[in-house]
């Protein structure tokens, strides 16, 4: 007999494993809530990642083209009074060039629009390396020391004259509020920054801009991570301002630029904090609900509890009227079974007297069959089932009796089975008839001639359907196909098993039947 425990002990456990399950249940919802926060944030980040990549490479573009309008103008005017009022007209007519500066191959001064110093060695850097890859816009600031005003972008092209060689190179001067008017205009939260760096750890901009930060180790994170992948998304403790944040970065590797995306991390997981905060405070009434109506149940559950005894001897009474019934269903089977070896045993007796060849064959069809249903409730019998048959048993055994059937001079035939799984008692009988029918024609007329040979018969389930297959590397299979009850019992049960059957020749030699149905 089972004991029961005893309802406060119940009680107490339930109340115990609600509070543990409500606690671990906010524990793991709010780990997916972030998880997911994190998600959106570092989708956020790459859009906005890409959108800076995209102002960098407009920029690109088009002081590419200022350039070349400048180098071009400088090579036809080398000497020509107008070129200065030009450059001044230009610096006027295009947004955010503060000043034109056009230099030598040595790096000297030629024509300036603004009082320029003498390049510094961190332009003359910019500026070799322009000669030196002619073609190409490279990106950089004014040093420091060199600037007027605020920090000041500058783009640096080559010209070559016809001979191809680099004469000089043309600067533009470009206002840092390029990037400043755009990322304002985004409106982003307290302590977003946006930044554009050259691979070489040069502050190209950055908003919101510090003054003094012009140059970073490049030899540190997140640089070294720059160096790995071409975009991604990290998370590190600014060294400009000490904030912490979430960041993307685009790699620009034909600008040698990396262009990131950052926000503050308070700010990322800001709304995620406020609704684990209304969840716990919701899960906290919850639980504190549930332990009062623990309190409230106790004497409840006692009178629970004695219903459960009715209900537990109610439940040993039905297993046991299971249990005979169970017995009931064995008692059918058996004699089910034991009738149908009757019907075979008459027949069988029938045939002795028969002396019509076609007759007894026709009666020996008729046993196989009568068997291959006995086989069923046989197998349900053994296996002391009600109503599912074992089909790996079942077929295993029909194949061993008709094989033993049809075993006269074809002892050179062998037999394989591979079938797996269970099916209704309805739907097996017909099941087992057609494998019977399938079989016993193989048996019969692919080897008729007394050659060796071998039959395969399979059945298995794979998407919602089973499949028999039977084949053999007979004679192979007649030019007309279908004429006799043995084809017509197997597509007349393969349609009371609401499926379809397969005749087909096999490559080499021999016949393939394939019935296919739903589960």
């Amino acid at each position: 007999m089972v004991v029961l425990p005893r309802p406060r002990i119940l009680l107490a456990i339930v109340a115990i494993v609600t509070l543990l399950g409500g606690v671990g249940g906010l524990v793991a919802i709010s780990w997916l809530d972030r998880e997911a926060t994190l998600a959106e944030a570092s989708d956020r980040l790459r859009l906005s990642s890409r959108l800076a990549e995209s102002h960098v490479r407009a920029l690109n573009q088009a002081g590419q083209e200022v350039l070349a309008r400048i180098g071009d103008y400088y090579l036809h005017n080398p000497s020509g009074s107008g070129i200065r009022p030009w450059l001044a007209t230009l610096v006027e007519d295009v947004p955010y060039i503060e000043a034109v500066r056009i230099e030598n191959a040595k790096g000297d001064p030629i024509i300036s629009t603004d009082n320029a110093l003498p390049p510094s060695e961190i332009e003359l850097a910019d500026i070799r390396t322009a000669l030196s890859q002619p073609g190409r816009t490279v990106i950089g600031t004014l040093p420091p020391e060199a600037r007027s005003g605020g920090h000041t972008i500058v783009l640096t092209r080559a010209f070559s004259g016809p001979s191809g060689r680099a004469l000089g190179v043309a600067r533009i001067l470009v206002s840092v509020s390029y990037f400043n008017d755009m990322y304002r205009g985004l409106n982003p939260p307290p302590g977003a920054v946006f930044s554009v760096l050259r691979r070489d750890g040069m502050v190209i901009a950055r908003y919101p801009m510090m003054s003094g930060v012009n140059r970073l180790d490049s030899a540190i994170h997140p640089f070294t991570k720059f160096a790995q992948t071409s975009e991604g998304v990290y998370r590190a403790v600014s060294v400009v301002d000490g904030g912490e944040r979430l960041a993307s970065y685009r790699v620009l590797p034909d600008l040698d630029l990396v262009v990131t995306a950052g926000l503050l991390v308070d700010t990322v997981f800001h709304g995620w904090q406020v609704r684990t905060q209304h969840a716990t405070a919701l899960v906290a009434v919850a639980l504190l609900f549930v332990l009062g109506l623990t309190a409230v149940a106790d004497e409840s559950m006692r009178h629970e509890f004695r219903l459960l005894r009715s209900v537990k001897q109610k439940a040993d009474e039905l297993a046991a009227a299971l249990a005979d019934k169970d017995v009931l269903f064995q008692e059918v089977h058996h004699r089910v079974k034991n009738n149908l070896q009757v019907i075979s045993s008459l027949l069988t007796m029938q045939s002795l007297h028969v002396r019509d060849e076609v007759a007894r064959n026709t009666l020996k069809d008729a046993l196989d069959r009568i068997h291959s249903m006995g086989l069923v409730h046989q197998t349900l019998y053994e296996r002391n089932l009600a109503a599912n048959v074992d089909l790996g048993a079942y077929f295993g055994r029909l194949a061993e009796a008709l094989a033993g059937s049809y075993g006269s001079g074809k002892g050179g035939v062998t037999v394989e089975v591979d079938a797996s799984g269970t099916l209704e008692l309805e739907r097996a009988v017909p099941l087992g008839m057609l494998a019977n029918e399938a079989l016993s024609n193989a048996l019969k007329h692919a080897f008729a001639d007394g050659r060796h040979g071998i039959v395969r018969v399979s059945l298995h389930r794979d998407s919602g359907r089973w499949r028999l297959v039977v084949q053999d590397d007979g004679s192979g299979i007649p030019d007309e196909p279908g004429r006799g009850i043995g084809f017509g019992l197997i597509r007349a049960l393969s349609r009371q098993l609401g499926g379809t059957v397969d005749f087909a020749a096999v490559p080499g030699g021999g016949t393939m039947v394939t019935i296919d149905f739903p589960a």
